[in-house]
């Protein structure tokens, strides 16, 4: 009787963990769909939720912000272009701090296509390059 009570509570802790490990597989899986969905669309918010059993991700609309007369840049090309024509020679990693809001791997992939159809000018200074209007 002892032995079968044992067997009894191992295959209910079996049991208990299985389902412990498949609910954070779930969550794992959850945040990799997250990263792969930032990555794809453009660094879009997205809300991570749980919805009864499962971890349901949400992409958030994106809002752009302009300034009360509407006249500042939508785009991030043109807040960038704004930025350096206000500043030439900034460097390219004072524009991460200015431009904190965004990633910094896709804004040194903006900065890169913008350098290559000549929309600017990147002159390399030490670690950093130097950004002027093209």
């Amino acid at each position: 009787m002892f032995w079968f009570i044992l067997l009894l509570l191992l295959v209910g802790a079996g049991f208990y963990f299985y389902q412990k490990m498949m609910s954070i597989e779930r969550e794992i899986r959850a945040e990799q769909e997250v990263e792969m969905a930032s990555d794809t669309m453009a660094q879009e918010p997205v809300v991570v939720e749980n919805v009864g059993s499962e971890m349901v991700a949400t992409v958030v609309e994106k809002k752009e912000e302009t300034s009360a007369g509407g006249t500042e840049p939508a785009r991030v090309e043109e807040k960038v272009l704004a930025e350096i024509a206000k500043q030439p020679g900034i460097k390219q990693t004072e524009l991460y701090t200015i431009f904190s809001a965004e990633n910094k791997k896709q804004l040194q992939r903006v900065l890169k296509e913008m350098a290559d159809n000549g929309q600017l000018k990147r002159e390399k200074e030490g670690s950093s390059y130097l950004l002027f209007p093209g």
